[in-house]
């Protein structure tokens, strides 16, 4: 090998070694733009709870039932009653995440979830009897049976109030209503004590 040769392979050595030792802190900076991204991506999923103004943590502690109406709430962006088993499992996820999965927030989380579902499957139970009784209604051909018939639903919808939420009761009640009118006029039976829509019911936090 000339010197020439030795020369120009050292050289090439060289610059090699310059364009790797120069590579470096650029890889560098790409892995902390991306950690960086990678943060601000987490932060802003923790940033989704709580997403309302549900009282997560005295529902947490209730010793009985969520009562129906107090899934006008909302939390993770939705009122309670719109909470879907998909939604609990992100939220479960994301406090895992955000808050750690072995601490209190876990506990608290899935107690607040099992409240909740409880509370929407009660609900479900109301919105099935609400819709045979419109049902039942439309089917009505009037008389005074039809009339008592309607009474009854009547008292069992005042009941029921609590196992569902006013936007659930307002059709049912004018249902009613509308029936009971309807009869009268194309009857000649006596007119009772009217009934009246009831004042609608506002969610409270429980205690």
């Amino acid at each position: 090998m000339t010197i020439g040769m030795a020369a120009m392979r050292l050289l090439s050595i060289v610059l090699i070694s310059a364009g790797l030792g120069l590579a470096q802190p650029t890889e560098a900076q790409g892995q902390k733009k991306n950690g960086d991204q990678q943060d601000a991506g987490a932060n802003a999923q923790c940033a989704r709870l709580p997403g309302g103004n549900a009282p997560v943590d005295r529902i947490a502690r209730l010793s009985g039932q969520l009562s129906v109406n107090s899934l006008i709430f909302t939390y993770y962006g939705k009122p309670l009653a719109e909470l879907t088993s998909s939604d609990f499992d992100e939220i479960e996820a994301l406090t895992a995440t955000c808050r750690g999965s072995a601490g209190d927030a876990m506990k608290e989380i899935r107690a607040f979830r099992s409240k909740v579902e409880e509370a929407n499957a009660a609900r479900g139970k109301t919105l099935d009897w609400i819709e045979k009784s419109q049902v039942e209604i439309g089917r009505m051909k009037g008389g005074p049976t039809d009339l008592e018939r309607l009474q009854e639903l009547w008292v069992e919808m005042l009941a029921r109030s609590e196992e569902m939420l006013p936007t659930d009761r307002a059709p049912l009640a004018r249902a009613i209503v509308l029936k009971q009118e309807a009869i009268y006029k194309s009857t000649d039976l006596p007119r009772q004590s009217p009934v009246w829509p009831p004042e609608p019911v506002t969610g409270q936090a429980p205690r």
